[in-house]
């Protein structure tokens, strides 16, 4: 693959992608106590739109012979993502555990992870690209990358569906979607930018990509490696300002609808329930 420097580093691209496994959306369940996803019980799956975010990734690294760090926040279990990364073409694996971040909101995740970032870039050169999924399965709020963005003091660019790189000018070019066309966006390095789902086709590993990804010494870092977070009491569920107040589980609702014998019948109850209205 080529190697494409930047000019005024004389290195190439440092391309980091923020991941995270979720339950599957057709297999959900919440813990009545706690109010927060159940996660022992479900199938954990890859977030369908870090799969996209991946895959720029790997194209950048593909084009211009970028370095690429996947870094995720989550349990032990999260290592599998990470092989399978590492699998179909990343350079290294980065898991931050703990209990202490367990139970977090958007605000101490983007915290969290703006501090793993800030120390990949010590221990493996800094971080020109910070890529994410445009939001997760489980949340569905789009927060955390601008979140990231903000605590690094990054550009930042939302709901892309392309994103080029201009080695000359060192600067990026994404584009995105906005109502009735389309929005183009040019900003130097360092970037955060979320992507959108589908704006790609991601890859699959090879066996030897396999092989590699099973084999791999992963990094792991907790709470202690993290110096930039001032405490406990900054991330996790005490670091979350977002307080759920009730969960309901819903059971659906019934589905029996009456026969009519036409349209006009139809119509007729509709009126009836106030639902239409025939002038």
């Amino acid at each position: 693959m080529p190697v494409v420097p930047v000019k005024s580093l004389g290195r190439p691209l440092h391309v980091a992608v923020c991941m995270k496994m979720t339950p599957d959306a057709t297999d959900l369940t919440i813990d009545p106590v706690k109010k927060t996803l159940d996660r022992s019980k479900v199938k954990n799956i890859i977030n369908p739109p870090d799969e996209n975010a991946f895959e720029l990734a790997l194209q950048f690294k593909d084009r211009f012979g970028a370095q690429v760090s996947v870094l995720t926040m989550g349990p032990p279990f999260f290592d599998v993502m990470l092989r399978e990364c590492i699998a179909r073409g990343a350079d290294r694996g980065v898991l931050i555990t703990d209990r202490a971040f367990a139970g977090a909101d958007t605000y101490p995740t983007s915290l969290t992870l703006a501090a793993g970032v800030k120390r990949i870039s010590r221990e493996f050169g800094d971080v020109d690209l910070i890529l994410f999924g445009e939001e997760t399965t489980d949340a569905s709020t789009g927060q955390v990358g601008p979140g990231v963005a903000g605590h690094l003091q990054t550009e930042q660019a939302t709901y892309i569906h392309s994103l080029d790189w201009d080695p000359e000018a060192e600067a990026f070019t994404a584009t995105r979607s906005i109502g009735g066309g389309h929005e183009v966006l040019r900003f130097p390095a360092p970037a955060c930018v979320t992507c959108e789902l589908k704006m790609n086709v991601p890859r699959l590993a090879t066996l030897n990509g396999k092989l590699r990804g099973q084999s791999a010494k992963l990094v792991v870092w907790s709470l202690a490696d993290l110096t930039d977070i001032g405490g406990p009491e900054w991330v996790g569920l005490k670091g979350s300002p977002t307080v759920v107040g009730k969960v309901d589980i819903s059971s659906g609702f019934e589905r029996t609808p009456a026969k009519l014998p036409d349209a006009a019948a139809a119509v007729q109850a509709l009126v009836e329930q106030g639902v239409a209205v025939v002038s």
